[in-house]
């Protein structure tokens, strides 16, 4: 009985709160700290050649996939921006309430989980809709549409299927100059584990916990 009593005590304790969340939450404010969190992070995936290290084209691998007849870029961009909203969304509804620290401490927490999705699941996801939408012939014609900045194993989508760009003493296939997907080779000649020894991932987490960081900081529940 006083078991029962216990888990109803906690039940209850547990839904005010999460009605407490939901009245808190300031959907503008998510909103502008998403689309800032998203700014600043794709400021730093495109501003990485400024210090020596490859671009990371996240908005070419997402928008990319689709077969619509405008630029991929712009594609991207929308689907870019959602996503960071809709994270900045996630943030402030189930994480940002119980996460400890600062704000930018506990948006900076809340990103590894993104980060973690970005080197795991983004590569096959974006596969998988590429051969959805336009068929693996497709796919084949035009080899760059699903490169992912943030795969474990950078796949080189300039590259023909039997050869492996990235495996010691083989030919770069992206290396031509009038190879329209060199730009975006993650295992180009400025992108081997990056001249400075810098892994993809590593990259990828920075730009994520800069993501993170902005997102804590613009997001305030209450106040200001």
């Amino acid at each position: 009985m006083e078991l029962s009593l216990s888990n109803t005590l906690r039940e209850i304790k547990f839904s005010r709160r999460r009605i407490v969340v939901i009245r808190s939450l300031k959907f503008r404010r998510v909103l502008l700290a998403g689309v800032l969190g998203t700014g600043a992070m794709t400021l730093l995936m495109y501003g990485w050649p400024l210090i020596g290290f490859p671009r990371m084209d996240i908005l070419a691998a997402l928008g990319g996939v689709f077969p619509f007849h405008i630029s991929p870029y712009l594609v991207g961009a929308l689907i870019h921006v959602g996503i960071g909203v809709s994270l900045g969304l996630v943030y402030a509804l189930l994480f940002e309430p119980w996460l400890p620290g600062p704000g930018w401490l506990r948006g900076a927490l809340f990103s590894i989980i993104p980060w973690i999705f970005a080197i795991t699941l983004l590569g096959p996801l974006l596969q998988t809709a590429s051969d959805f939408f336009r068929g693996r012939e497709a796919v084949a014609a035009n080899p760059g549409v699903v490169s992912n900045p943030c795969a474990l194993r950078p796949v080189n989508p300039c590259a023909a299927v039997q050869t492996n760009p990235c495996s010691v003493g083989a030919a770069n296939p992206c290396a031509s100059i009038r190879n329209p997907c060199a730009a975006a080779n993650p295992c180009g000649a400025s992108a081997s584990a990056t001249s400075g020894g810098v892994s993809p991932q590593a990259m990828s987490l920075m730009a994520h916990l800069l993501y993170g960081v902005v997102l804590g900081i613009a997001y305030k529940p209450s106040g200001g």
